[in-house]
């Protein structure tokens, strides 16, 4: 049996089996167990070993989308208002400086490398503007998958960790704002006049989202008040994850704001909601495991080599913008000083929304030149995918907020 055939439970097994013994190395060696996930993703993927192909991989998407939905989930439940609301201004403001300054870094390091190695066949003119612009807004996205996931291992809480997880969770609806204004501005240059069906595309989704999140909340958090079993908690709790992630698909908007914000609302109407949200730890770590090993098996290796001065470059004006925009961001807003200190290097996870959005940008620039702006984010993410969550886990630790204990390292 060739690997074009394997069964998708197969390739789910191994993917679990492999994570987990690939995490358990991970963590001796002191990096965290999100680490060994995506290790062993890339050690059976297509681009490596090979045990794992292409289209078995594509049977699995749906695995990919169910878990981006809990996760977001659970983002929007760590948001409880009476944890936030000291720390609202913070969250706020660092959002916007670090989104705005990870995209303006990244459009002055792309324009900067253009002028030593051109960007082929979009070197100079119109078309240069637009690449640099939606390179850039997509570059203000943070992944709140390995964010959660290590968080959720260290057992973390504080400041930093609250802070971290509301920019997180505002990150996705800036940036599909921002992308939606450089494809606007782009086709308004390259038509000779104004094209706002973009914005007001993005304006529509984000206000799709939240709706649909405030209304299936109100209705999960009356579900959830009968105190039922954790087992039967967690039915309802996956049935109306999944169901919002499909409704949201159906409507055109972002399943990942929808979950969150109906998170928001549970967490938030709820007498309980820390001990229903916690019930979730009984499923968590396997979607952890299963999620990071499935993106690890994506990743192909081949794209780094292709794209690698302009994913290096995505990489190195990203991190900076995220790193100086969130110090400033803290110190604009009277953070405490491990935020200003430690926040940026936690905001570096970068995937799910960056892929939905450069695969949007296909029919603004062609295939050519789609391909090369592609391998470039995935060469980033790589990169990002590879070192984030050890800079998480260090954050965490530096700062106090990690609550795992030494025997458990």
């Amino acid at each position: 049996m060739s690997a074009d055939q394997l069964h998708p439970l197969l390739v789910s097994g191994m993917l679990l089996i492999s994570g987990y013994m690939v995490s358990w190395l991970a963590t001796y060696v002191g990096l965290p167990r999100v680490s060994g996930y995506l290790a062993a993703g890339i050690l059976l993927s297509p681009s490596v070993s090979g045990l794992i192909s292409t289209p078995a991989l594509e049977n699995l998407s749906i695995i990919s989308d169910m878990a981006l939905a809990v996760i977001a989930f659970s983002i929007g439940g760590s948001l409880q208002y009476s944890r936030i609301k000291r720390l609202g201004k913070a969250i706020l403001t660092i959002t916007l400086l670090q989104g705005m300054l990870a995209t303006t870094i990244v459009i002055l390091a792309l324009f900067s490398l253009n002028l030593f190695s051109p960007i082929p066949g979009a070197s100079s003119g119109t078309l240069l503007i637009g690449v640099l612009m939606v390179l850039g807004a997509i570059s203000a996205a943070t992944a709140p998958a390995a964010t959660l996931a290590v968080v959720h291992e260290e057992r973390a809480s504080g400041p930093i960790t609250t802070t971290l997880l509301g920019v997180v969770a505002l990150d996705d609806a800036l940036t599909i704002i921002l992308f939606s204004i450089a494809s606007a501005t782009f086709l308004a240059l390259a038509g000779g006049g104004a094209d706002f069906a973009p914005v007001y595309g993005a304006a529509k989704d984000v206000g799709e989202g939240v709706l649909m999140g405030l209304a299936c909340g109100f209705v999960l958090a009356k579900l959830l008040e009968r105190q039922s079993t954790a087992q039967i908690n967690l039915v309802i709790m996956m049935g109306a994850i999944l169901f919002v992630a499909g409704l949201s698909e159906l409507v055109e908007c972002s399943p990942l704001l929808s979950n969150m914000t109906m998170g928001f609302t549970v967490i938030n109407r709820m007498k309980h909601g820390d001990e229903v949200f916690s019930q979730l730890d009984l499923v968590e770590e396997s979607i952890f495991c299963l999620f990071f090993s499935l993106a690890g098996a994506h990743f192909d290796l081949v794209s780094l080599k292709s794209a690698s001065f302009l994913g290096l470059a995505l990489f190195l004006g990203r991190a900076a913008g995220k790193i100086s925009g969130a110090g400033l961001g803290g110190a604009v807003s009277g953070a405490e000083s491990g935020v200003r200190r430690y926040l940026g290097i936690t905001l570096l996870p970068q995937a799910g929304v960056s892929i939905g959005l450069i695969f949007q940008a296909r029919a603004l620039f062609g295939e050519e030149l789609y391909t090369l702006m592609l391998n470039g984010v995935l060469a980033s993410i790589i990169i990002n995918a590879v070192i984030s969550p050890p800079l998480i886990k260090f954050a965490l630790r530096r700062s106090g907020e990690s609550k795992r204990t030494s025997h458990e390292s």
